[in-house]
């Protein structure tokens, strides 16, 4: 009995995507590690949020490092929120590492397989394990909307020769309507023109990237505050460039809208995308980036402009 419960052990642990490994002490014992990677949901629609979860289970005297993952590493999801936690538990510990998480490319996904750190204490060398990649199913919402079965066939026509002059009042009223819409489009339209800055929105962009740059934000202290320059700076640049009333949406209004605008190539959405979600992780999930980091975003952002901006003409 004792092999054969040993063989359903190996495969119940490989069915759960779980790696067990023993590690050796300064004493010479071996304590027990384990390591999972999860999503609440596998099958989801467009737009839907979802949770990743990285669980690592280990004896009292093992020291665990868990992965910092980045938002290029999530096969096409953007972090919303995220965060870890601890517990103890009869000489064992229980670490966990979240992420909250949507996307809105459809097919499938794989999130690849994560690197834990560990050692006993007392050691020095660190030695890894990893956890299996989790795939995940992104349905568009159009293959799930219904189909339907009451569609009714159309009537014939009905007689409206006494009916004339109502009907011609009501051609009349459209065609007023329709002329209206259309001068207060073109009203609207020379308003913005008029109101267009005369200095390229690159120019104004560079200026203002300067003047955050001066202010040396990430010195005193102030992060969130340099970051939300940074997004402002850009949003606004967009609006200038491209008429896209970027500062007026949220960030995931604003990447709808984008995704569907021919006005970006599909490289810079992505630059756009990733650059707008790190700056939520600061501004929203109190996430505190190292000084390389925001320089980073600050390179980032003025790539962007440069690569975007309008040609001089001679």
């Amino acid at each position: 009995m004792k092999p054969r419960k040993q063989i359903e052990r190996f495969i119940a642990v490989l069915c759960l995507g779980v790696f067990s490994i023993g590690l050796p002490t300064a004493k010479g014992k071996s304590l027990p590690i384990e390591a999972s990677a999860a999503v609440d949901r596998a099958l989801i629609l467009v737009g839907d949020k979802i949770t990743y979860t990285i669980t690592v289970k280990a004896g009292k005297d093992i020291e665990v490092e868990l992965p910092q993952i980045m938002t290029q590493e999530l096969a096409g999801f953007a972090v919303k929120d995220f965060g870890s936690s601890e517990k103890g538990l009869f000489g064992k510990k229980t670490f966990k590492q979240w992420y909250f998480l949507d996307t809105y490319l459809s097919g499938e996904h794989t999130i690849p397989a994560a690197v834990i750190k560990y050692r006993a204490k007392g050691l020095s060398n660190w030695q890894e394990l990893s956890v299996k990649e989790v795939k995940i199913d992104v349905k568009s919402v159009l293959d799930a909307a219904p189909i339907r079965t009451d569609i009714r066939d159309i009537r014939g026509p009905k007689s409206f020769a006494g009916k004339l002059w109502f009907y011609a009042l009501m051609a009349l009223a459209v065609l007023l309507i329709i002329a209206a819409f259309f001068s207060f489009i073109l009203l609207k339209k020379k308003k913005e023109e008029r109101k267009a800055p005369l200095t390229p929105a690159h120019i104004i962009a560079y200026e203002a990237l300067a003047a955050l740059e001066k202010n040396d934000y990430i010195r005193k202290g102030q992060t969130k505050a340099y970051y939300i320059g940074l997004s402002d700076i850009v949003r606004h640049y967009l609006e200038n460039r491209f008429n896209i009333r970027a500062p007026e949406m949220t960030t995931e209004e604003f990447l709808i809208k984008v995704k569907v605008d021919s006005a970006l190539s599909l490289e810079h959405k992505g630059l756009l995308r990733d650059f707008l979600v790190n700056c939520d992780l600061v501004k929203f999930a109190k996430y505190q980036p190292a000084q390389q980091e925001a320089n980073l975003s600050f390179a980032s952002a003025k790539n962007l402009i440069e690569q975007t901006k309008q040609e001089e003409t001679p």
